[in-house]
């Protein structure tokens, strides 16, 4: 029905992690860059400016929107690198991407053996571990320093602990543990085991465990996140207050990319290529009639996923940690409604199409994203720049609005100055002449919009201005351009040096 039975009695989960560490080791050779503004800002920059002391906070509160306990781990790893000689931004970010690729083999692992707990069945177990290995994006998002992925593991290590068959206080605790740990980076996963917690109270001999787990999660809490703050900011709760406090202003959420309350199903669908949702939906509904622990877990990400449907904030990697979650729900309850119930014919041929279409479209999706340089531009210019060692500053100009240079990959903390196209030429010059900032000495032009016309302004005030290079930009950035020209601009970078 899903893969060759034999197949799934033959290969082994040491077999998958090999097949999964394979996948991941391309992507942090051939996969480097960022994937969002978010997984190089609120890391790479976020931890090259705590380095060299100079403030990262955004808010106009003394404490950072997010959690420095991530930050924190790059931190050291960064300090790492530079005692062992490991001086390159480029060089670093790769260090980055392999031990982030080797902590991403805990999902595959703790899948496996939380679908083995779950079910008793290995070849579902099988099943799910090659999902977690092969899925498409998992190889490119498990390189990324992202918030909503870097969690996953430490959450699904949670959710094996907590779907033990005889809770011990040794299992709760180690449960609330690593839930708290993917708390401290994704504040969001809370309501992942506040869902748990709550099924456990609905069950009335489960009733005293749900008071040990949420006891558990409490110190948990206070061993990590509780106790990061207490040290840093003098309050164990001050980094939760200030996250709440910043996204619950009608302000900020403006702001942030509005969505309706269904955007979310489309996004699940779209990332499991339209089809292959139905019946992993099929499956996931179906597990809230099976044994307790699954539909606890089934209810949990339910929870996580109607909290990010109602808040307005719509942005696509909200969603990631749910992703695993389904993709695990929805095989364990799709192949127990196969097996336990009459399938009409037309039905089981249907279903082996829609896997068909599944695995052609992964394929092409993994061969694609697992060698894609993701905000290549962007970085190639930084560090172009950089080996030229002459920038004092930079005019940073295109044709919508711009995004800030990684400055990361330059090696410099600068303010660079800022042209769109809707510009005018004159309170530039106004703005360089009186901002007390050094005087710029290149330009990066991005986008083709008007450009002959763009590069006659700016000779208005640099009549020496000289072309230098042209960084080109990767095959997604530029699907990216086209699928949505409104919200992604064309990614190719014109470096223009003013004599």
């Amino acid at each position: 029905m899903f893969l060759s039975k034999n197949f799934l009695e033959n290969i082994s989960i040491r077999q998958i992690l090999l097949l999964g560490l394979l996948l991941r080791l391309l992507a942090v050779f051939f996969s480097p860059g960022y994937a969002f503004h978010d997984d190089h800002f609120e890391m790479p920059e976020l931890v090259f400016r705590w380095k060299d002391g100079i403030s990262f906070l955004w808010t106009g509160s003394d404490v950072h929107v997010f959690s420095l306990i991530y930050p924190g781990m790059m931190y050291l790893l960064f300090e790492g690198c530079h005692a062992i000689g490991i001086d390159r931004p480029e060089d670093m970010m790769f260090v980055v991407r392999l031990i982030h690729a080797l902590v991403s083999l805990l999902s595959i692992y703790y899948a496996y053996l939380l679908t083995i707990r779950l079910t008793g069945k290995k070849d579902t177990a099988h099943i799910v571990a090659l999902l977690m290995a092969l899925f498409w994006i998992f190889p490119f998002m498990s390189v990324r320093n992202l918030r909503e992925f870097f969690c996953i593991p430490f959450l699904l290590i949670g959710c094996y602990y907590i779907a033990h068959h005889r809770h011990s206080t040794r299992s709760l605790f180690l449960a609330a543990l690593f839930f708290a740990i993917s708390f401290s980076i994704r504040l969001q996963v809370i309501f992942i085991p506040a869902g748990i917690g709550l099924c456990m109270l609905f069950k009335k001999e489960l009733i005293p465990k749900a008071i040990i787990f949420g006891i558990s999660f409490g110190v948990a809490y206070m061993l990590t996140q509780g106790l990061f703050d207490l040290i840093y900011y003098g309050d164990p709760f001050a980094n939760i207050k200030e996250y709440v406090r910043f996204n619950s202003n009608p302000v900020n959420i403006e702001l942030q990319p509005q969505g309706p309350w269904y955007q979310y199903i489309g996004t699940v669908a779209g990332v499991v290529w339209g089809f292959p949702f139905l019946l992993l939906l099929w499956g996931y509904t179906h597990c809230f009639r099976m044994a307790f622990a699954i539909k606890m877990l089934a209810v949990a990400a339910l929870v996580f996923f109607a909290f990010h449907s109602y808040y307005s904030n719509k942005q696509e990697r909200f969603i990631l940690p749910f992703i695993p979650l389904f993709l695990l729900l929805g095989v364990i309850g799709l192949k127990d409604i196969f097996e336990n119930q009459a399938i009409r014919p037309w039905l089981a041929k249907m279903t082996k199409w829609i896997i068909a279409w599944f695995l052609v479209l992964n394929t092409v999706g993994l061969l694609v994203l697992t060698f894609t340089y993701s905000k290549r531009s962007r970085v190639e210019a930084m560090i172009y720049l950089r080996k030229r060692g002459d920038v004092s500053n930079i005019i940073m100009e295109g044709e919508v609005s711009l995004q800030r240079p990684p400055l990361f990959y330059l090696g410099k903390h600068l303010a660079p100055y800022v042209m769109p196209a809707e510009g005018n030429i004159e309170q530039l010059q106004k703005e360089i002449n009186s901002s007390g900032q050094p005087a710029p000495n290149y330009v990066i032009m991005a986008g083709h919009k008007d450009f002959e016309k763009r590069v006659q302004r700016l000779k208005t005030i640099f009549p020496s201005l000289e072309p230098e290079t042209i960084i080109k930009t990767s095959f997604v950035d530029n699907l990216a351009y086209w699928l949505n020209p409104k919200h992604n601009q064309n990614e190719d970078w014109y470096i223009y040096r003013i004599r």
